[in-house]
């Protein structure tokens, strides 16, 4: 009866160390509350509304840097950047970005929905807190618009207009 109450982790059949911790248990909790309290964090010191602190972190989501990381988040690291920081993968991973590395290139994982969601349902509470209003609007829009073309199945290893791509 107490082993039907947790849950059993599969160990991870992902070699790569640069996408092996996103399998780790705990990691869509931790992502989720990090998102959570950027926003608490964005609310209590800019004292702006609750629809312009979503938006904001939003924004900062897809464009700027973490509070916490000082990186550039989602779209730089996951979509954009190369190849891993090991040297021990032996360039395997060098033309694939994080996106792409993710379970080997599996299509459609738990993980990788997930992924897609974050920024989809990001867009619905900053949209709706913000009543749908321009130029708030525009923005979540654009980002959610980049951020979900770019993990569709089919954009898997395609550089729009060559930019990225390796020369």
């Amino acid at each position: 009866m107490a082993n039907l109450l947790y849950v059993r982790a599969e160990p991870t059949t992902d070699l790569n160390k640069n996408t092996e911790w996103f399998t780790y248990p705990g990691v869509w909790t931790t992502y989720i509350l990090i998102l959570f309290f950027s926003w608490l964090i964005v609310l209590s010191l800019l004292g702006c509304s609750s629809g312009m602190a979503w938006t904001i972190v939003h924004l900062f989501h897809f464009f700027f840097r973490s509070l916490w990381t000082a990186e550039i988040v989602t779209y730089h690291f996951f979509h954009w950047k190369k190849g891993t920081p090991f040297t021990d993968d032996q360039g395997i991973y060098n033309g694939l970005t994080w996106w792409e590395q993710i379970e080997n290139g599996k299509q459609l994982t738990r993980n990788r929905k997930f992924l897609t969601v974050v920024p989809v349902v990001l867009y619905l509470i900053a949209s709706h807190t913000t009543n749908y209003q321009n130029p708030m609007l525009f923005f979540n829009t654009l980002a959610v618009f980049v951020l979900v073309v770019a993990k569709f199945p089919h954009m898997h290893k395609v550089r729009i207009f060559g930019i990225n791509g390796d020369h």
